[in-house]
């Protein structure tokens, strides 16, 4: 009698602990339109960031005669989604600016405009600019806690994304 209700009250506990999971799944932040200088559809972003109560955005800089753009998104004092950009020789592929931040293991993916990690995604626009003696602009994306292979989702954020960004970069034509 006494193991009969053991098992029933470790049931009631294991539905108690899986109720409880489920509760704190929510996404109760709004994902802004523009995300660190890039207007970016709040549902790619928002793919790629766990549930959470509060979002903040933090972009920052770098000095120096290569400045590097920064963008933290904390989802409840977390940073769970970064963006960098970053200056770059004249043909320099997706692929080797994923090697130069130390990713390697990528797979090439849309003809090499791409490279994806299980973490990363990394892409690079056509940029000439003659002050950072640059041809390209690099973006990489980090994905703090990625869930399954998210690949694909970081893949479309990053495309949209770069394709903003780069609108607002001083390029030379």
């Amino acid at each position: 009698m006494i193991r009969g209700r053991g098992v029933a009250l470790l049931g009631v506990l294991v539905g108690l602990a899986l109720s409880g999971c489920s509760a704190g799944e929510k996404k109760n932040y709004t994902v802004p339109q523009e995300l660190c200088g890039a207007k970016v559809t709040p549902g790619l972003t928002s793919a790629l960031l766990p549930a959470g109560d509060k979002l903040r955005v933090e972009p920052s800089q770098s000095g120096g005669p290569s400045p590097r753009q920064f963008c933290d998104v904390l989802v409840d004092g977390n940073i769970e989604l970064k963006v960098e950009g970053g200056w770059q020789p004249s043909g320099t592929t997706a692929q080797q600016a994923a090697s130069k931040a130390l990713t390697f293991e990528t797979r090439s993916t849309e003809g090499g405009r791409f490279a994806l990690s299980d973490d990363k995604a990394f892409t690079v626009v056509d940029c000439a600019n003659a002050e950072h003696k640059a041809g390209r602009f690099s973006f990489e994306v980090a994905i703090s806690h990625p869930d399954g292979d998210i690949g694909e989702k970081t893949q479309r954020f990053l495309a949209a994304f770069s394709e903003s960004y780069a609108k607002k970069l001083p390029c030379r034509n």
